[in-house]
This record gives structure tokens, C-alpha cells and sequence, in this order.
């Protein structure tokens, strides 16, 4: 089916995001078209402001179209839903080594390019300059993130 999608921002980056996961797309007027049999995933796109399936606006995910590779720990809740947020902002996840396998592959559902690493430390040889923790030689990308919002945060990534 065709669907038209309006993005939040960079509409060529999210062209390109999407390119892997639906059958057709092509730019018009400052929207994209898409051609797919699982609007759903539209849903889950980063960078997504609304979607029209069947002349039905959806909320999208909103955000930003992913783009910029940090690393991200996931050892608690709390690390799974900054690692969420960090993704709806852009940012295209290097995840160290992690026991939560739950955790990572729900955070695929939304950039199915996030990669888990088997390493513990940050690795130069993949030129990545940031991370959502403090590491020495990388530049520390703060995700706010209250104490009461993990679990509703966490909630919608799992959703």
C-alpha cells in the first residue's frame, strides 16, 4: 500500500533510512511516499512527524532521522531508555557487550542498524566520538532522562 509520510527533518537521511525497509519510495512535494505492507514500521522510524495510511493520520515517532554512531551501555532500565531516547534523537547506537538481550532487541524495532558489540570498552579503530557514558577520548552526549520517566520511557520502547 502507499503511504504518504511526513518527516520531522532531514528528509534525505530518513529517505535513506527507510530505503531498507520498505519496497518502494520516492520524494514529493516535501514528503516522502512509500510503498509497504507494514505501515507499522513507520511508527517506529526516527525522524517520522505523521503518516497517512488509508487517509488516516498516525502519530509518528517523531525525532530525528538517525545519523550519528555513539556508544551506549545497557545494564539497567534506566540505561535501556536513555539508549531509546538517544535513537529517536538520531543517534545510531554501538551497544557494548550487554546481558540484555530484551533491551537490544527492542531497541532494533527502531534502528534495526544498532549493532552489539563484544567488547566492554570503546574500540578506536571504529572512529565513533561519542558515548552516553563517560569515556576518556570521547565526547559525552547527555540524554535527560527524570527518575519517573524511565518507566513510561522504557514502556514505549517496549511497546
Amino acid at each position: 500500500m502507499e503511504i504518504e509520510v511526513t518527516p520531522t527533518e532531514k528528509i534525505e537521511k530518513l529517505k535513506e533510512n527507510l530505503e531498507k525497509k520498505v519496497e518502494d519510495i520516492r520524494e514529493d512535494s516535501g514528503k516522502l511516499v512509500v510503498e509497504t505492507d507494514d505501515p507499522e514500521i513507520l511508527g517506529r522510524t526516527p525522524g517520522v512527524e505523521i503518516y497517512k495510511v488509508n487517509g488516516e493520520e498516525r502519530e509518528g515517532l517523531n525525532g530525528s532521522p538517525v545519523d550519528e554512531q555513539a556508544y551506549a551501555r545497557i545494564e539497567s532500565k534506566e540505561d535501556a531508555a536513555r539508549a531509546f531516547l538517544a535513537t529517536v534523537m538520531g543517534y545510531d547506537l554501538r551497544i557494548l557487550n550487554t546481558e540484555r538481550e530484551w533491551d537490544y532487541r527492542n531497541l532494533k524495532r527502531y534502528n534495526p542498524d544498532i549493532k552489539h558489540l563484544k567488547f566492554d570498552e570503546p574500540k578506536d579503530f571504529l572512529e565513533i566520538g561519542k558515548a552516553l557514558f563517560d569515556a576518556e577520548g570521547l565526547e559525552k552526549t547527555e540524554i535527560d532522562l527524570d527518575e519517573e520517566d524511565v518507566e513510561p520511557v522504557y514502556r514505549k520502547m517496549v511497546g
